[in-house]
């Protein structure tokens, strides 16, 4: 068990829509009502942003798998307005914050920039994310499937090593990046490449913890904020927190916020692991000897 850390309120930062294709369609609605049933004070839209345009052309598959990730530039202005009317619909319930999951693809950060000094000003939350690295035949997903982790990037770097070191030096360029002034401050699923990990295991246990440690300084210098994504509990080649409890532990000592992400694709997947979350970040006791339980 980790140290008691303090947080202030039940929230979600990392959710998703009907926009997202990859999910299972139901309407943000449904989601937003599903977690004030589940007594969640605020709760963050965070929808997978357009790709740049010419990832497509260097993607295998690019066009269909692009439409599955990630939804069109022209629906943006829908998903915003969507976001805005049920924060205002439900403001009396429930404090939305309209937000954005934005892919950092290493070499296209002008593009990324582009985007998000497009839409800026109406966005209050966001996440920043690595889903693709270049591999076998252009730039492929690390989180696809199995079959095409092997195929498309385990092949092209030789080992399971090197690709986690690839992504890495990715989230690690990331932090760093100058995306402009509406950069989300939250890293998004730090361990996400270990979606797989009970089937392409690393040959070095310790893989990239180096690397990891130097990914938290900068977290942590850079005044940024970690997802702490349960979806990777419900992965089951994975079947623990992105990231993994020791890499919280060293986030808490360093003082860097955590913030509870369900990374909801489906109604039921709403506050699904936040006792998980609870029991990690613990119970802090209040002055007069309550239990006050605090959210960061």
């Amino acid at each position: 068990m980790l140290k008691s850390h303090p947080y202030t309120v039940r929230r979600d930062g990392h959710t998703h829509t009907e926009y997202c294709y990859h999910g299972s369609g139901e309407k943000a609605e449904q989601y937003v009502v599903q977690a004030i049933k589940n007594e969640f004070e605020i709760y963050s839209l965070t929808e997978h942003t357009p790709l740049p345009e010419r990832l497509s052309s260097q993607i295998p598959n690019g066009p269909e798998l692009i439409r599955e990730l990630a939804m069109p530039f022209h629906e943006l202005q829908h998903y915003l307005g969507m976001a805005e009317g049920l924060k205002e619909k439900y403001r009396d319930q429930i404090e939305l914050l309209v937000g954005l999951e934005v892919d950092y693809i290493p070499g296209m950060e002008s593009d990324t920039r582009q985007l998000l000094d497009s839409c800026g000003n109406r966005l209050e939350d966001g996440v920043l994310s690595v889903h693709f690295l270049p591999g076998k035949s252009g730039w492929r997903c690390v989180d696809y499937t199995p079959a095409d982790f092997k195929d498309g990037l385990i092949d092209y770097y030789g080992s399971v090593d090197k690709v986690y070191q690839a992504y890495y030096d990715a989230v690690e360029q990331s932090i760093e990046s100058d995306l402009g002034p509406n950069k989300p401050r939250r890293v998004g699923h730090l361990t996400l490449i270990h979606k797989y990990q009970d089937i392409h295991k690393p040959t070095d246990p310790d893989c990239c913890r180096e690397n990891i440690y130097r990914i938290l300084s900068k977290v942590k210098a850079h005044n940024m904020e970690l997802d702490f994504n349960v979806a990777g509990l419900f992965q089951p080649a994975c079947r623990e927190i992105y990231p993994p409890e020791w890499i919280i532990q060293e986030a808490l000592r360093l003082n860097i916020p955590m913030i509870y992400g369900s990374d909801s694709h489906r109604v039921e997947h709403v506050g699904r692991g936040y006792d998980v979350f609870k029991e990690i970040m613990g119970t802090v006791s209040g002055a007069d000897g309550s239990d006050e339980r605090v959210e960061k």
